[in-house]
């Protein structure tokens, strides 16, 4: 297989922030297979026959299993990873966090398209100190600050891990759960008033949330509930093939040659169940004020076969990247249209989880200073049972050689 990366303009041209009148992320990614077939551009591929043949995980650890490839993360793995912190003595760990902060601000988070940035504000603070009816004061002159978004939450807004069950194609999720699985009804005693936008238009409305929706199987509690730890390895490819800023070219497609040649060049090795962070530099071009950025022309991975055959053959667990959706968002493969292939191929097939939106900038620049691109990782996502995905921040302790 091929990827024609410079035979179409996948993108819209539209700025992200023009989305945030409420397009729906349906409705944006479609915008984005342009031009048309009709218009001489590429027809749309069927992702059943793309990847067919290829490796899957179904029914590795049996037919209820809901981690997928986190199975391959044990006790091992994560003594691989503490080796690999603890490298240069008591004295030389640096410590890092990836979650990108929430600030509501649209110019500065990269949510995803069609999604409105979360805004929190304050229930409680100084200005009810004394207010008639007011819970402060408590009884003994205690007084507290308290807080609420706003606006919705999106749960894969920001820095989030896609649940197993987030994506899939034909009629099954990953480990062959049915779709239907995905619409699996919860009722509650209580009544609570929710927002949502049903005709993707963007005007909320209000709704009874007695019953709500959430994915049956292969929901993101099975992350939560086992956690990740073991050895992580970044590939900074930003600064391997980007520009002086460390930052990919707008629908850069990386490629199994270029994580390869990135592990040369850092003299890492990538080996079996290492969890597998990529450096694009978006991160970074979505929060400078003064560059172009659109989520549709993100750079990312690109589908090959021979990228799938080797996370199988190297059993990798979990793949990150600092960008919306780890790969990129359309892709032209023997000149068909897809939109995320590596969805299907490794999350629905492979059952590998996906880490996204991640700021790599700190720990890329600190690996680039000392050479040191191995290190431990550790992370868990929020504990929301049917969740299709959900916020995480993970922690990386990395040797280095400076005394910290």
């Amino acid at each position: 297989m091929t990827f024609d990366n410079d035979d179409c303009d996948c993108g819209t041209g539209i700025d992200r922030r023009g989305f945030l009148r409420g397009c729906g992320a349906v409705f944006a990614m479609a915008a984005a297979a342009t031009p048309t077939a009709a218009e001489g551009g590429p027809t749309p591929g069927d992702l059943s026959a793309l990847l067919d043949g290829l490796p899957t995980n179904w029914g590795r650890w049996g037919e209820d299993d809901e981690r997928g490839a986190l199975n391959f993360l044990g006790s091992a793995e994560a003594f691989d990873g503490m080796q690999a912190a603890v490298s240069g003595g008591r004295k030389r760990i640096e410590r890092f966090t990836l979650q990108l902060s929430v600030t509501g601000e649209a110019a500065q988070d990269p949510l995803f398209v069609g999604r409105f940035p979360a805004r929190k504000d304050n229930t409680l603070d100084a200005r009810f100190d004394g207010v008639e009816g007011s819970p402060i004061p408590l009884p003994g002159g205690l007084k507290y600050a308290d807080d609420a978004f706003a606006t919705r939450l999106f749960l894969q807004g920001t820095t989030h891990m896609d649940a197993l069950g987030h994506a899939w194609y034909g009629e099954h999720l990953y480990n062959g759960y049915p779709q239907a699985s995905t619409a699996t009804p919860t009722t509650y005693d209580d009544p609570v008033t929710g927002l949502r936008d049903a005709d993707f238009d963007g005007d909320l409305e209000t709704y009874d949330t007695t019953t709500t929706y959430g994915l049956g199987q292969a929901d993101v509690t099975a992350a939560a509930g086992a956690g990740v730890a073991g050895r992580g390895v970044l590939l900074d490819v930003g600064r391997q093939f980007g520009d002086e800023d460390g930052r990919l070219a707008p629908d850069f497609g990386i490629g199994l040659d270029e994580l390869r040649a990135t592990a040369e060049a850092q003299g890492v090795e990538v080996q079996e169940h290492d969890i597998v962070l990529v450096r694009t530099g978006s991160v970074e071009r979505a929060r400078d004020p003064d560059a172009e950025y659109d989520p549709l022309t993100e750079p990312g991975l690109v589908y090959s076969e021979e990228l799938v055959r080797w996370f199988h053959e190297l059993e990798t667990p979990v793949v990150g990247a600092d960008n919306v959706a780890i790969e990129r968002a359309a892709q032209v493969v023997d000149g068909e249209l897809y939109f995320a292939p590596l969805h299907g191929a490794l999350l629905r097939n492979l059952g590998i989880t996906l880490l996204e939106i991640l700021d790599l900038s700190a720990l890329g620049a600190a690996c680039a200073a000392d050479g040191i691109y191995e290190f431990l990782f550790t992370g868990a996502p929020l504990n929301v049972p049917g969740g299709s995905g959900a916020p995480v921040n993970p922690v990386v302790l990395k040797a280095t050689d400076e005394k910290a």
